[in-house]
């Protein structure tokens, strides 16, 4: 971006990298300037900015994707694949010519990929590798929330059904399942504290055995109450009232299974879970890992992330289209990213083949995205200036791009060259108003007589071949 601190890694001499600042200013203030000024042409001048936000936001992520410590890295999948995904719905759903919606978007997402140089095939690759992987684990926590959701809904009923039970049999064969849950959930956890860790270290051994005893106890305990309650089950086939025949066991069910020892009971075992879950997420961010580990540990937090966004920023935002159309809603949530993660597959495969050079992406995909734009505006009937400077616009994006790359490889980041870049670009800006004003009187030498047609092409045709030749020259 062009303020705040550098994503990239500055490159030494002979390592082509980002280019140089001023001449990426100048690639910036074109491509802004011309986006601005399609906004008014169109009557919305605000309507592009939304999509440089966006596109700077995901190039950010592939940035920090691209970095090695973990909080980076889990910023970095919060950034990359939501704003990917964000940035083709908008680019989707914006009213207006999809070439010049399509085109400006492009341009913003290749000029931000200058800024923040990351638009080599390693770099894209990474990204992409990292992405799909977020996304599985965004399904699996996504998958995971649906069963617990599950689990917790039959408990409830399972404990509800306990309470409310009309006969004493029913009610104890319910009691004995929840101890059996609770039990095993407090087991669970006394695994995954750290409790032989937090003890004097003279004590541990001593600590580890009692700890070790515990917890076959506890296991011997959840196993003995879950297993009299299924086979208890059996009595409830049948019409005998059972256990209503045990003298004082009707009161004593009816106390077991209030909600005053019932409550408790579930409180202590949401506790255990929760406790054991906090242990186990703590430790997994403080240990240190190596790259492939980080990048793991990063996807799945990363998912846990899309899954709290979905939650309580997207089905609460389109609850009216969760009622009209729930196909749509999970369409777009699990389809749209898959979506993105393709185009930046497709990416990675142009940057393989050469169709874009590989350390010019940035400025080459900022032209294109421009030329797509001028195609859009005329479609769109825009005013024919307008259309000529897109043009225009999207060579000296390129060439003012590719120059501040010459400089970078011959000379590194070090030294002074804000005249030099300063130079070429008035030089390069300068040609490209010249161009425009002569396809501008051609235009109106055409619009306004009825010959000069052949003569008026033939002149366009040159003058944007002498274009190309200076501004390369």
């Amino acid at each position: 971006m062009p303020f705040g601190p550098r994503l990239d890694r500055p490159s030494a001499v002979g390592d082509e990298g980002r280019p140089r600042e001023t001449s990426l200013g100048l690639v910036a203030a074109t491509v802004v300037g011309l986006a601005v000024a399609t906004g008014f042409a169109v009557g919305q001048p605000t309507f592009l900015t939304g999509l440089g936000l966006v596109a700077g936001l995901a190039t950010a992520g592939v940035a920090l994707l691209d970095r090695d410590a973990l909080g980076e890295k889990v910023i970095g999948h919060l950034l990359f694949l939501p704003g990917a995904t964000f940035l083709g719905l908008l680019v989707a759903l914006t009213p207006g010519n999809p070439y010049l919606v399509g085109g400006y978007a492009l341009a913003l997402l290749g000029t931000a990929a200058a800024w923040a140089d990351v638009a080599d095939d390693d770099t894209l690759e990474s990204a992409l590798s990292q992405g799909i992987r977020s996304y599985v684990f965004g399904l699996v926590w996504l998958f995971g929330a649906v069963i617990a959701v599950a689990a917790g809904f039959l408990g409830w009923r399972l404990v509800d059904s306990t309470v409310a039970a009309e006969t004493p049999t029913v009610a104890a064969i319910g009691f004995l399942l929840v101890l059996g849950a609770v039990l095993g959930a407090v087991r669970l956890s006394l695994t995954a504290l750290p409790v032989v860790q937090l003890s004097p270290r003279t004590r541990r051994d001593a600590v580890r055995a009692r700890l070790e005893r515990g917890k076959q106890a506890l296991s011997l305990l959840a196993a003995v109450a879950v297993g009299v309650g299924l086979l208890s089950l059996i009595f409830t086939a049948t019409d005998s009232p059972a256990l209503a025949l045990v003298p004082g066991a009707t009161p004593t069910v009816e106390a077991l299974t209030s909600t005053f020892v019932v409550g408790p009971l579930l409180a202590v075992g949401g506790l255990a879970l929760l406790s054991a879950g906090v242990a186990v997420a703590a430790r997994q961010v403080t240990q240190r890992y190596d790259e492939r580990k980080t990048e793991t540990v990063a996807a799945g937090a990363a998912g846990g992330g899309y899954l709290v966004v979905v939650l309580f920023g997207v089905v609460p935002q389109a609850a009216g289209l969760l009622v009209f159309s729930p196909f749509l809603l999970i369409a777009g949530v699990l389809l749209a990213p898959i979506a993105a993660l393709t185009a930046v597959g497709f990416a990675v495969v142009a940057v393989r083949i050469d169709l874009f050079p590989e350390r010019a992406g940035g400025p080459a995909l900022a032209a294109a995205g421009l030329v797509l734009a001028a195609v859009g505006a005329d479609s769109m009937g825009l005013p024919a200036p307008l259309v000529f400077a897109t043009v225009a616009g999207a060579l000296v994006v390129w060439d003012a791009g590719s120059f501040g790359l010459g400089l970078t490889a011959e000379l590194g980041h070090r030294p002074d060259t804000r005249r030099l870049e300063l130079y070429h670009g008035v030089f390069a800006v300068g040609i490209g108003a010249a161009a425009v004003l002569g396809a501008t009187a051609l235009y109106a030498v055409r619009t306004t007589t009825g010959g000069g047609h052949a003569l008026a092409m033939t002149a366009a045709v040159v003058g944007t071949l002498l274009l190309g030749a200076l501004l390369r020259g």
